[in-house]
């Protein structure tokens, strides 16, 4: 009896340790493959936010939109306004001293749209930029002649306005960063266009 036992004990600790090697087996497989779950979440959920942040500022700029990116014939070029929102965090989080506010670039119309981009650019996004552009404006330039028709803002309804936020994406796995040429991270751009309102 002490002999069966004793074969029962043996052979139970031999597929216990069959066990234990199978888990240390899978345990690197299951982990990567958890941690490639949580990183494509990770990525969408801020895709998605940045995407929302595009829309958001949009929506604004298509009314609000006579002192943004070009007020006058001479600034006009039909490109995108690039504004880098690290450059201007104290003012859109109202932490700005009196001489930041001062140096302020920015027309009143201009902090309410990167408001926009700053309250909904999740935390984890970096090197956030924000473009701006107006389509009557290079339509305007790519018509202008001789004494046509002046170039004046509140045209800008003839057309729509586009705006792209762009940032920095730091993945966990290698998989979420495929391709990339700047190691563990993940371009992120979005673009949101609205048509512009008149003016009131």
């Amino acid at each position: 009896m002490k002999k069966l036992y004793y074969r029962l004990w043996q052979r139970g600790k031999s597929e216990e340790g069959q066990s234990m090697l199978e888990f240390v087996l899978v345990l690197p497989v299951f982990m990567l493959l958890l941690a490639m779950t949580f990183d494509f979440g990770w990525f969408f959920y801020n895709q998605i936010s940045v995407e929302n942040s595009a829309r958001n500022a949009a929506r604004v700029a298509c009314v609000s939109y006579n002192h943004v990116a070009y007020d006058s014939p001479n600034n006009v070029t039909g490109d995108f306004k690039e504004y880098v929102l690290e450059t201007y965090k104290p003012v859109l989080n109202s932490t700005a001293d009196r001489e930041e506010l001062d140096n302020c670039t920015l027309s009143e119309q201009e902090i309410q749209i990167l408001k926009q981009v700053n309250a909904s650019v999740p935390k984890g996004i970096t090197d956030v930029k924000v473009y701006v552009a107006y389509s009557y404006d290079k339509q305007y330039l790519a018509e202008k002649t001789d004494g046509g028709e002046p170039y004046d803002v509140k045209d800008r309804s003839k057309g729509d306005v586009t705006v792209v936020v762009s940032g920095t994406h730091h993945a966990i796995t290698p998989i979420v960063a495929w391709g990339s040429k700047e190691g563990m991270t993940r371009q992120i751009n979005c673009k949101s266009v609205y048509k512009v309102e008149p003016m009131m």
